[in-house]
């Protein structure tokens, strides 16, 4: 029976992923009344993405504006023993079999074992955080406008709410304003077989507007999986990973999937005292998927703004235009190479003759890595 009683604290945090486990941490290290809500029973599992983690010089070269923080520098900074795989090496793979190599820095994680490190950091700073625990209504009071979050362990109010409930962003949808767009379904496969080093991505056919993937987690196992724009693949997304698969002559264990939301930064990252993080933000890098650095990133900057709301009165909208002026540039420009890919992809014979003009001129690198294209007259 979910009691009665309504808790309030300065700050409720909606989720225990990335986000917010780093919103947690940051706001326990400054002693402020939070506490954050999980609807998992385990933090991290199940997964919900490829588990691919940008290292800090990869965040650094893409979001420059980001080594002016020492805290998020100190918070990339994780323990060996949640790196399954060192990822030196991307190819880009057309429909023909012709790749494209380049650097990288990030390594393979198990959600699970990557997520749950990153709650014990919160928690170790102070956080409470609460699983088994699912928002499941929000109430707007009729006389004093107070949002009253109902979940199947208790109901809560909060000075400050950070949604951190990921790419369906919950609190949004259940206040009324949900600003998200361009959902993209994804699954992905546990695997065993003859696993390359590097991280792969294959374009074309075998995932019309989107991309399928390897990520070597260790020796013989990888992650495995494909994402297209809702619509453009005909059959399911499980037939298709699995007819992937067998062409590679791999063994599925187990099977996984989510959405990834691909229509860039949603129009206001605060709502009243709302401040939405992650892929709730919509920040993801549209044209390759990544979510996790932006994430942490943001789950940091909507503490800070929290707790200088909070201890000195200033406006939460700071954490938009923080937000903004670190990511803007690299998600505008990861946004156009998107919607360009959604001209390209669809086809083998386009994606073949698109790659082949970009791979010489290092368009395929800046592309995936959110750079602003390479243009050849």
């Amino acid at each position: 029976m979910v009691s009665k009683k309504i808790e309030h604290h300065q700050a409720l945090v909606i989720g225990a992923g990335p986000g917010g486990s780093a919103t947690a941490q940051r706001l326990a290290e400054e002693g402020i009344d939070a506490v954050v809500l999980e609807k998992r029973q385990v933090v991290g599992n199940p997964a919900q993405c490829g588990e691919c983690v940008a290292e800090w010089g990869e965040v650094v070269g893409t979001f420059p504006k980001v080594k002016q923080d020492p805290w998020l520098e100190e918070y990339f900074d994780f323990p060996e023993r949640v790196k399954l795989h060192s990822l030196e090496w991307m190819r880009v793979f057309a429909p023909s079999g012709k790749s494209w190599g380049f650097e990288l820095d990030a390594f393979a994680a198990h959600r699970l074992q990557f997520d749950g490190m990153l709650a014990d950091r919160a928690v170790d700073a102070g956080a409470d955080i609460r699983t088994d625990t699912a928002l499941t209504n929000i109430v707007t009071g009729r006389k004093d406008g107070r949002d009253l979050y109902v979940t199947n362990n208790g109901r809560y109010t909060a000075d400050v709410v950070i949604d951190a409930s990921g790419s369906l962003a919950h609190v949004a949808r259940l206040r009324g304003g949900f600003q998200g767009g361009d959902q993209v379904p994804t699954i992905f496969a546990q695997a065993s077989g003859d696993m390359p080093d590097s991280f792969d991505i294959f374009l074309g056919a075998v995932a019309p507007k989107g991309y399928a993937w390897i990520i070597p987690k260790g020796k013989n196992l990888a992650n495995v999986g494909l994402g297209v724009k809702a619509g453009a693949l005909k059959g399911t997304l499980k037939e298709h990973l699995q007819r992937f698969c067998d062409e590679l002559d791999m063994t599925i264990h187990s099977w996984g999937g989510g959405w990834i939301p691909m229509d860039g930064p949603v129009k206001h990252l605060v709502n009243d005292n709302v401040l939405a993080v992650g892929d709730a933000g919509g920040l993801v890098m549209a044209s390759n998927g990544g979510g996790i650095a932006q994430a942490m990133m943001s789950g940091y900057y909507a503490a800070e703004s929290t707790i200088s709301h909070l201890k000195e009165g200033r406006p939460l909208q700071s954490y938009h235009q923080r937000v903004m002026d670190v990511m803007r540039k690299p998600l505008k420009i990861s946004l156009r190479t998107k919607r360009l890919a959604y001209l390209i992809l669809s086809r083998n014979w386009t994606t073949e003759m698109a790659l082949r003009f970009l791979g010489p001129i290092g368009g395929i690198q800046r592309a995936v890595e959110c750079h602003r294209p390479t243009w050849v007259i």
